[in-house]
């Protein structure tokens, strides 16, 4: 319609639909609403063979599908007509006590049952998981002053534990974003020899750990692989250091100690990916088992770790 045109005037039942530049759409349907049957403009929200619509009533949210007839999907119906729809994939089948009555997952549900495909289907989920750790830091040269072998590397073997939370993407099958946080001790050592030198370092330090973590699933299987990469914060929140050095000659040793002689900063960024396994023994419960690897970059030291983590939501 033009500016300059005059606007029409429409009785209410002549409006079979109407839609926004947005690509929103509305359809008028004959529903029971606040109790009463009548024309009502429905929301879109997936079409094509299988059609989703919703519009706001007295109990909160309405949802419909409409096939060959309009069916409103309540609680108690809910998982009849989703099995109904996907008759023929056993994933679906398998997936659906997972579904919620809500706008993102049945959008979803119906996105993929339109185009024939078989996603995983995600949910927000939360739990607990431990990791057990193989973490190197490499000792820049120059990291503390009494350093007489250059740069060199300590390992320390460690465990941390922690919880996450695990939030969909409804708009791209199979691609979760996981968001954890843990706490961890390390405690490393390092001896260098030299005919004229003996060098013994320790550090310990205690440690929180914050990642978000963009997570993609390759099938849809009870049993799913899963790789992800993203940041992490590598925040320190205690730590100390210890310095022994001999120093031979002429038949004489000498003995130094000194303390906190290397400090690592609070903070530091990094990166990490991995790959696993996700096993439902349950519907809605899953096992995790997760390697993988990061690399934290500090002010004089750098830090990899290589992980195995079990995971279990809740």
């Amino acid at each position: 319609m033009s500016k300059k045109s005059l606007p029409e005037i429409l009785l209410a039942g002549a409006v079979t639909e109407f839609g926004y530049g947005d690509s929103t759409k509305f359809v008028a349907r004959e529903v029971i609403y606040f109790g009463e049957k009548r024309t009502v403009f429905l929301e879109t929200l997936a079409a094509g063979g299988l059609n989703l619509y919703t519009v706001r009533g007295e109990d909160g949210r309405q949802f419909y599908f409409e096939q060959n007839s309009l069916v409103r999907l309540t609680k108690e119906n809910l998982h009849t007509h989703l099995r109904l729809h996907a008759a023929n994939s056993l994933a679906w089948q398998r997936q659906l006590p997972r579904a919620k009555l809500a706008s993102q997952p049945l959008s979803y549900y119906t996105r993929n049952i339109n185009k024939g495909r078989s996603p995983k289907l995600p949910m927000l989920n939360f739990g607990g998981f431990a990791s057990f750790n193989r973490s190197t830091m490499q000792m820049k040269a120059d990291a503390f002053p009494e350093n007489g072998f250059g740069a060199y590397s300590m390992v320390s073997e460690n465990v941390e534990a922690g919880a996450f939370v695990e939030v969909p993407v409804w708009d791209i099958n199979n691609f979760t974003v996981v968001q954890q946080l843990s706490y961890g001790k390390m405690a490393y050592a390092a001896t260098l020899l030299s005919p004229p030198l003996d060098q013994h370092m320790k550090l310990t330090l205690d440690f929180l750990k914050l990642s978000v973590t963009p997570r993609y699933y390759l099938n849809s299987h009870k049993l799913s692989f899963f790789v992800e990469a993203g940041p992490e914060l590598f925040y320190v929140t205690e730590q100390s250091s210890s310095f022994m050095e001999a120093t031979h000659s002429n038949n004489t040793t000498t003995l130094q100690e000194h303390g906190h002689v290397f400090t690592l900063q609070k903070s530091s960024f990094g990166m990490m990916a991995g790959t696993g396994l996700q096993y439902f023994y349950l519907p809605k419960h899953y096992i995790n088992l997760g390697l993988g690897t990061s690399h934290v970059f500090g002010q004089g030291y750098a830090i990899t770790n290589l992980s195995t983590t079990i995971r279990i939501n809740l």
